[in-house]
């Protein structure tokens, strides 16, 4: 049977039609017979061999290696590594522009194509065939990398092409198994990144990754050691991720003090970095206070600065990106005096002055321009607001709120800055108002929105997302790696269509319907409230329909979910367990729990939820027991530390407050709501008129509770209009009002997101037929001076701030809502008229 594997189609969409750059020129065959013009990879008992430069870069020669093991876990046979071009039928040549012979001389004998598009250019590839590109060569596959990191990218990502996903690993993703690789080429195929920097921050790995290694994988290091890093470096280096921020609590050895880790990072072309409380690559989790004084800029410079100094000219030969400016020890604020804000600003801009001395002494221009990072978090924001004038040329990493929604973007001057700027974004996050460590319940909707909206605004040089452990992150971390490439290629539908192809990929075509359904409702459920932030006053918060509601949804995803899992075959349970079936086992199981202590609560039926409560917990903790003890034969054992509890109280990666350890309320009763019964209705059913300029409503497949918000695209400063403005974009409702007058309030909910920056707002118009509009604007979106309010505290633990905007009286018949746009960056879930309203 010729059977072709077509990138977006059968080998499970390796074109990520929502996240990666196009559509790619080759095509994997298993065909039995050779096809004319195809390069016969492996074919019976023949196999083609990489030829690389013994001159070219080490990485490039390294990545040929991993490339030749993927063809071998594939196949069952190792392709030969050769320094030159021996004759052969077929031949797969690999090199550097300009650091490669073999590459040179294909290119000055004008037997490649498309070199202008790369040459110059950041980690850019071109793959194509050659016909005869030596005497004794008939056939060529060629991979062209601008620079070292694009000629390996270009091998591996041919290894997932052929079916090794970079999750083999990590994942536990089986390597399907084929005789016969043989790829098509119609043509030159170039890729390359938008964003320049796509890094990962391992955080809070005391209570998974840490103790995981420390019991499991490495307990010579006693943690997170190079034998680990080693296994993330790969990962990162298939995924196309860039720069890390290494583990860096107190549990953890600093990162750049261990050399192996140095080496491992260069071996498979990583940045380092380090976060945003690690200025100068220094991890001051471990400063000396009794040998070294206070970590205090202001009384003790010197030994601060001497200690950079020694970081600097130890580290100033590598490949990194250098943190700049001072936070207190480890995620504290900077020590000053409170409230003293020109104390805070002078000790900041001298910290910034002395820190670049030393790079300008002590750093090698080895690698190109010194990248440098400044990450205004937390605190540190408002001193940057304050009146820092942060150098050009360093780089503004503006961070989210903790919660995945971006406290602001660059105005229009910091847009002219050389340096441009970037995002620091959460996927996993230890932390008031609360934490939520244990599993990624975090929309890639969410994630598309937000980054997407950075992207418009000219944050487009270092992207960074915080992925806790890594495990169960995987889909998270696979979406951004993938989204991060080429922000420019997905659209709203990214997230279906990328859950279809991750579903596909990993577990088949046959099954990945399922699969990502499973996956959308799993996120729905997800952004109305994560696992670890529900709590009992939360589930007596409900209106009783909406409790009812839930109820039934965990319900239904937990058994959604045990009839997938039942048809995964043998091969592929352990992957899909980690990073499928446990999640929504996880989110299933914990919600089940609070609705059922909800009724406990309430006297209804309590015998019959006591019971349930009882069976979900010995469920989860089943779950727990399996992830660590029987899945992959107890690879992540110590991975997944469980319920906290009385028995197991430093669990604190589920963080989860359990109704069993809060006292039984007397006589409770559910809150009391305004909004009880009131009939909801999507904003994506409205009807959606458009401006007279390029902006539109548009809904964003899976974000928000109605998993299809509206958002306000593109989110850039030209969406922007007075206020009844009638070029403006518009959503409408008409609704009718019985026979007698009606009035009361329209509800709005919107996302909780920021407007872009100061001096801005985040205001809609709303009006009703031909009134005067009322500008509204999105509640808690002011900036820095909201985000310790009561109603963001709220807001991103429920993803909805709401709005209420009283009507006039409305006489008997036919109305109009119109909503319309004033300020870019709105995003709108779900509005609900007054009863009388139909």
């Amino acid at each position: 049977m010729n059977r072709h594997l077509r990138l977006g189609a059968t080998v499970a969409l390796f074109a990520w039609l929502a996240a990666l750059p196009v559509a790619r020129a080759l095509e994997i065959t298993s065909a039995a017979s050779a096809e004319p013009g195809a390069f016969s990879l492996v074919r019976g008992t023949s196999v083609a061999a990489v030829a690389v430069d013994a001159g070219d870069d080490p990485l490039v020669q390294f990545a040929a290696r991993m490339f030749a093991g993927d063809v071998a876990r594939v196949s069952g046979k190792r392709p030969a590594v050769l320094a030159r071009a021996e004759g052969g039928r077929q031949l797969l040549i690999a090199g550097t522009l300009g650091q490669s012979r073999l590459i040179d001389q294909l290119a000055a004998e004008g037997k490649l194509k498309a070199l202008d598009q790369i040459r110059g250019r950041w980690e850019a590839t071109v793959t194509q065939m050659v016909e005869r590109p030596f005497p004794d060569v008939e056939r060529a596959l060629v991979i062209v990398g601008s620079d070292r990191r694009g000629a390996a990218y270009g091998l591996l990502q041919l290894s997932e092409q052929i079916g090794v996903s970079p999750w083999y690993w990590w994942g536990d993703v089986p390597v399907r198994s084929r005789s016969v690789l043989a790829i098509r080429s119609p043509g030159p195929e170039v890729t390359m990144p938008e964003v320049r920097y796509r890094g990962i921050f391992i955080n809070d790995e005391d209570w998974g990754m840490h103790a995981w290694a420390k019991q499991t994988f490495e307990p010579e290091a006693g943690g997170i050691g190079p034998k680990t890093y080693e296994k993330v470096f790969e990962l990162m280096l298939r995924l196309r991720l860039n720069y890390i921020w290494p583990a860096m609590h107190e549990v953890s050895r600093e990162f750049h003090s261990v050399r192996e880790n140095i080496v491992l990072a260069d071996k498979y072309g990583i940045v380092a970095g380090a976060s945003h409380c690690e200025p100068m690559l220094y991890n001051n989790v471990h400063w000396n206070q009794k040998e070294r004084g206070p970590w205090n800029y202001l009384t003790n410079r010197d030994a601060i600065f001497k200690t950079w100094e020694e970081q600097a000219s130890a580290r100033g030969g590598m490949e990194a990106v250098w943190t700049l400016g001072i936070r207190g020890i480890h995620d504290q604020g900077m020590q000053t005096p409170p409230g003293d804000m020109p104390g805070k600003l002078k000790v900041m801009k001298q910290v910034i002055q002395d820190q670049r001395s030393l790079i300008r002494q002590h750093v090698t221009p080895k690698w190109g321009t010194v990248a440098q990072a400044f990450v205004p978090y937390k605190e540190v924001l408002p001193i940057y607001d304050a009146g820092l004038a942060l150098p050009e040329d360093v780089t503004l990493m503006w961070t989210d709120d903790n919660f995945g929604y971006l406290r602001r973007l660059s105005s229009p001057e910091e847009r002219q800055r050389s340096g441009g700027a970037g995002v620091y974004w959460h996927l996993s996050y230890y932390g008031g108002p609360h934490s939520y460590l244990w599993i990624n319940s975090t929309a890639p909707a969410l994630m598309w929105q937000e980054l997407h909206k950075a992207w418009e605004n000219e944050a487009r040089t270092m992207w960074v997302i915080n992925v806790g452990d890594i495990k169960p992150m995987e889909i998270g971390m696979d979406y951004f790696a993938r989204f991060a490439w080429k922000p420019t290629a997905s659209g709203p539908d990214s997230q279906p269509r990328f859950l279809r192809a991750f579903a596909a990929e990993h577990f088949g075509e046959t099954l990945a319907p399922a699969v990502a359904d499973l996956l959308t409702e799993f996120y729905r459920l997800g952004t109305i409230r994560k696992p670890e932030l529900m709590i009992r006053s939360w589930a007596l918060s409900l209106p009783r329909d909406q409790a009812v509601e839930l109820s039934g949804s965990y319900a239904r995803l937990l058994a959604r979910e045990t009839a997938l899992a039942a048809a995964i075959p043998t091969a592929m349970r352990d992957a899909y367990f980690e990073m499928i079936g446990f999640p929504a086992r996880v989110l299933g199981a914990t919600g089940v729990i609070f609705m059922a202590d909800r009724a406990v609560q309430l006297n209804e039926q309590p015998e019959a939820h006591a019971a349930e409560i009882a069976r979900q917990r010995i469920f989860l903790e089943q779950q727990v027991a399996a992830y660590n003890d029987t899945v992959a034969n107890g690879k992540w054992k110590g991975m997944m530390p469980g319920l906290v509890t009385a028995q197991n109280p430093g669990a604190w990666n589920s963080q989860v407050r359990w109704p069993w350890g809060e006292q039984p309320r007397q006589a409770a009763s559910p809150a009391s709501s305004l909004d009880e019964g009131r009939i909801w209705r999507a904003a994506a059913e409205m009807v959606l008129q458009s401006g007279s300029g390029v902006a539109r409503w548009t809904p964003i497949a899976g974000l928000g509770h109605t998993g299809r918000a509206v958002a306000l695209k593109p989110a850039g400063l030209s969406s922007s209009w007075e206020a009844g403005d009638s070029k403006a974009p518009t959503l409408a409702l008409q609704f009718e009002v019985g026979s007698s007058a009606a009035s009361g309030e329209v509800l709005i909910d919107f996302m909780p997101t920021f407007r872009l920056y100061p001096g801005r707002k985040l205001r809609v118009g709303v009006m009703v037929d031909r009134q005067a509009p009322v500008l509204v604007e999105v509640p808690g979106s002011g900036g820095q001076e909201d985000e310790s309010g009561s109603i963001r505290q709220e807001g991103v633990q429920n993803n909805f701030v709401r709005a209420r905007i009283p009507l006039p009286a409305l006489s008997p018949g036919k109305h109009e809502l119109k909503i319309q746009a004033v300020d870019p960056g709105v995003v709108i879930d779900r509005i609900s008229l007054p009863a009388a309203a139909k």
